[in-house]
């Protein structure tokens, strides 16, 4: 029987190159990035990690995807990253994920400032495990 996990990635800190303004590309910040996936799997019975997702893979395209892909804004980057991780991973049928830009570049001081963007996959995308 398949049941539904909530897989998840917490505190992923990583270096890139994003922002509207030249500066923020040129300099780059530090950003967090939170993963929630819901998968369809049977890891529950089997023990057996072909019946759920990887949840360090699903991490390391998040950076992967976050590094290497050029955007302006957190929300891009957000969708980027969770297509990604829907394409790759079949089980996936939902991401839940939180970017955050740490201590950005604004006349308002904070210690970080983010989106959080879901994507859930089409019905008739769905792949069984």
């Amino acid at each position: 029987m398949e049941a539904m996990f909530k897989v998840y990635v917490k505190g992923i800190e990583f270096y890139a190159f994003h922002g509207v303004t030249p500066e923020e590309r040129a300099i780059g910040h530090r950003y967090r990035c939170d993963l929630e996936l819901d998968v369809e799997g049977n890891a529950d019975e089997t023990d057996q990690i072909g019946g759920t997702v990887d949840y360090g893979i699903a991490g390391q395209t998040a950076v992967s995807i976050l590094q290497r892909t050029d955007f302006q804004t957190l929300e891009r980057g957000a969708a980027l990253c969770a297509e990604s991780i829907l394409r790759v991973f079949p089980a996936c049928q939902r991401v839940e994920i939180y970017l955050a830009k740490r201590l950005p570049p604004t006349h308002l001081i904070a210690e970080e400032t983010g989106v959080k963007l879901i994507r859930t996959r089409p019905s008739d995308e769905s792949a069984p495990v």
